[in-house]
C-alpha cells in the first residue's frame, strides 16, 4: 500500500468525499447526454419500424397496422421515453414515435408509400418535427414533379423536416 493510498484509507471520509465529486461529476455528465441517447434510440425505432413496414409488404402485399405486431416480426426494441402508433392506407403506412413527456425530445414519423408503375416500388421517408414536444408531426407526401408529372417525390409535412439519408427507394 502506498503513502497515499494508506493516507485515504484512514481517512476515509476524505475518500468518500473525494469520490461522490467525482460520482457526482460522472452522473451530471451521464444525464446532460440521456436527451440525445433517447433521441437516437427513438430515430432508430421510427427507421426499424418503416424497414418493417416496406419489407412485410414486399412480401405479404400488405401493411402492418399494429405495433406490437411490427415489434414482435422484426425484433425492434421500442425505448418507454416515446409512445409509438402506426397508420396504414392502402397506399401507404406511417409510423409515430412521440415523446411521453415535454421537453427537449422530438417526435418522428417515418413512412412507406407505394409507387405503382414506377421503380422502385416502395420508398420510403423519415421527418423529425422542428420543436420538441408532444406533438405528432405531419404527415410525409408523396407528390409529382409540377415539371415532369410522372416523376414522384417525397417531402416531409408542416413544421417537420427530412432526417438525412432517411429515403429508401427499392
Amino acid at each position: 500500500m502506498t503513502k497515499f493510498s494508506s493516507h485515504l484509507w484512514k481517512n476515509k471520509a476524505i475518500a468518500v468525499i473525494f469520490g461522490s465529486v467525482f460520482l457526482g461529476f460522472g452522473l451530471t455528465t451521464q444525464a446532460q447526454n440521456s436527451p440525445n441517447q433517447d433521441q437516437n434510440t427513438a430515430l432508430q425505432a421510427v427507421a426499424k419500424m418503416t424497414e418493417g413496414q416496406r419489407t412485410y409488404y414486399q412480401k405479404n402485399g400488405k401493411f402492418r397496422a399494429v405495433v406490437k405486431n411490427i415489434q414482435k416480426d422484426f425484433g425492434i426494441s421500442l425505448p418507454t421515453t416515446f409512445n409509438y402508433a402506426v397508420r396504414t392506407t392502402s397506399e401507404a403506412a406511417y409510423s409515430y414515435v412521440i415523446p411521453t413527456k415535454s421537453g427537449e425530445l422530438r417526435a418522428y414519423v417515418g413512412a412507406a408509400f407505394l409507387t405503382p408503375n414506377q421503380t422502385p416500388k416502395i420508398t420510403t421517408i423519415i421527418c423529425e418535427n422542428n420543436n420538441p414536444g408532444q406533438i405528432r408531426p405531419a404527415d410525409p407526401l408523396l407528390v409529382r414533379d409540377p415539371l415532369n408529372p410522372q416523376k414522384l417525390s417525397l417531402q416531409c409535412g408542416q413544421f417537420s423536416f427530412e432526417v438525412p439519408q432517411s429515403q429508401v427507394n427499392e
